[in-house]
């Protein structure tokens, strides 16, 4: 259990035990006792289901915050990796057109040599 939830069952432990103590602990008849027991009961239960759905909305919220900052750094890492590729497949075809010339270039001399040789 996190800190928080432990937090949460504490005081609805607490807000329980004081206000069965102070109904208790009150001058009053059984009848009267009784009837502010289940008047308390009812209120209390009220307030607990308003806590709990406070809770759940919050949880739900949470998840879908987390979804979205989620999904928002994907496409932002999805973009960078994007960029990233396009600036490695340019370099890629840079270097492609530089060995492309050198070869035409190492042929030529190439058969220029090769032509001297056979002159000779």
């Amino acid at each position: 259990m996190s800190n928080e939830s432990n937090f949460l069952a504490g005081l609805v432990i607490g807000a329980v035990a004081g206000a069965v103590a102070g109904i208790l602990s009150a001058p009053a008849s059984g009848k009267e006792t009784r009837s502010k027991i289940t008047e308390r009961s009812g209120e209390f239960r009220g307030e607990l289901e308003s806590k709990f759905e406070d809770i759940v909305d919050k949880i739900s919220n949470l998840e879908e915050d987390s979804m979205d900052e989620f999904k928002n750094k994907f496409y932002d890492v999805k973009g960078k990796l994007k960029k990233q590729y396009a600036n490695v497949a340019s370099k890629v075809e840079d270097l492609e057109g530089e060995l492309k010339s050198k070869y035409a270039e190492l042929q030529k001399e190439a058969k220029k040599m090769d032509a001297k040789t056979q002159e000779a």
